[in-house]
């Protein structure tokens, strides 16, 4: 899990937030947010509120608390009556809020994440503490998230691990006639297998198509057969990318896709380096993709990369419409892909790299090969 080290370190940089912007407090909802500063790892079913003063004490309100969170108070509100859930969880919440804030000091500005912070508990803020201005920071949580600290890419890299093991368990089951359901199957059983634990697999498991999830349907021979595979684990995503072809002899178009998609994704270590923009970088991937006769006219259809963390698509982008600038700490994946129908489909092939003070660094270093393998 998260470290404590690693969660004040992250609420050390938003207290300076709060305190540039001139906040007395922030009060955040999304259970991303609680767990990437207290640690604190909840259902995102059950609402809850982290409450934390720019010079003062934080506390944490949940149905239920488990372990050391980092907040100088952790408290539970009534969630069940003899483990038959509440059906008004947001209005239980509500009250305990409201009872806590009372007798807080007072408060004049106050961040808040408009993304996620439903109105009942807004009005529970304001009716205690009477705030003059909420202030959004999405903003600011985007960018304190983008750069990843330690302890999260430690976690980032257990995931990778354990998306990777699906990738070698699906490979044996790659023959024309199997389901595309039984395949995402043995994905998701390899990688709760590989993380000791329940965790949420699933992806772009549709052959013969650029993406789409598993269906009830047989794969057939000579298709190509793109996984891009994705796997939770304790909070933080892994996405990364393999293409098969269906049967055992690719044709000379199939092989020679491959083998440009696969080239281009060994150029894109040296690209990727601080400073780089991400327009800049979407660019160079479209052109490269290009260079192939069957991609000349296509190009790269999709983005190029983004970030991953606590969501699958966090800053920065590696986007044609949308600047994202490379900073280290860093963690991103690199998708570059082209398709056409003459391939019965086409490849896409992605990793993940974390960016460093001079380079980067493959977190997802695994085979890149058309053949599915059986051993």
């Amino acid at each position: 899990m998260l470290t404590p080290s690693g969660c004040l370190n992250r609420q050390r940089r938003l207290r300076k937030v709060l305190d540039r912007e001139r906040l007395d407090a922030a009060v955040l909802t999304d259970y991303r947010e609680i767990y990437a500063f207290t640690g604190c790892l909840l259902p995102e079913r059950f609402p809850a509120c982290w409450f934390i003063e720019t010079e003062g004490r934080s506390w944490l309100l949940a149905h239920a608390v488990e372990g050391q969170p980092c907040a100088d108070e952790a408290m539970t509100y009534e969630w069940h009556q003899l483990y038959t859930t509440h059906p008004d969880l947001l209005h239980q919440l509500q009250a305990a809020i409201a009872r806590k804030l009372c007798g807080c000091k007072p408060v004049r500005r106050i961040a808040w994440h408009s993304e996620s912070l439903p109105h009942t508990l807004k009005a529970a803020v304001d009716r205690v503490l009477h705030p003059r201005e909420w202030v959004a920071i999405d903003a600011a949580l985007i960018d304190l998230h983008k750069r990843k600290d330690p302890d999260e890419v430690e976690i980032l890299r257990e995931a990778i691990r354990a998306d990777l093991a699906a990738y070698t368990a699906v490979q044996k089951l790659i023959e024309p006639g199997i389901n595309e359901l039984e395949v995402l199957a043995a994905g998701q059983r390899a990688a709760m297998l590989a993380a000791g634990e329940r965790v949420f697999h699933d992806g772009d498991y549709r052959s013969g198509l650029p993406g789409g999830f598993a269906r009830d349907r047989g794969v057939e021979r000579g298709e190509m057969y793109i996984i891009d595979a994705w796997t939770i684990y304790r909070g933080y995503w892994s996405d990364l990318c393999r293409a098969f072809v269906v049967g055992d002899t690719p044709t000379d178009l199939q092989s020679s896709l491959f083998e440009h998609l696969s080239g281009i994704q060994r150029k894109v270590p040296a690209m990727l380096k601080p400073g780089a923009k991400g327009t800049d970088l979407w660019r160079a991937l479209d052109a490269l993709i290009r260079e192939h006769p069957a991609l000349a006219n296509s190009g790269l259809s999709h983005h190029a990369g983004h970030g991953v963390g606590l969501r699958p698509h966090e800053a920065p982008d590696i986007n044609r419409d949308r600047e994202g600038i490379l900073e280290p700490g860093d963690v991103v994946s690199v998708e570059p892909g082209g398709y056409t129908s003459a391939a019965r489909c086409g490849v896409r092939i992605e990793n993940t790299y974390l960016i460093t003070d001079s380079a980067c660094v493959n977190l997802s270093d695994y085979p890149i090969e058309i053949l599915p393998r059986r051993i």
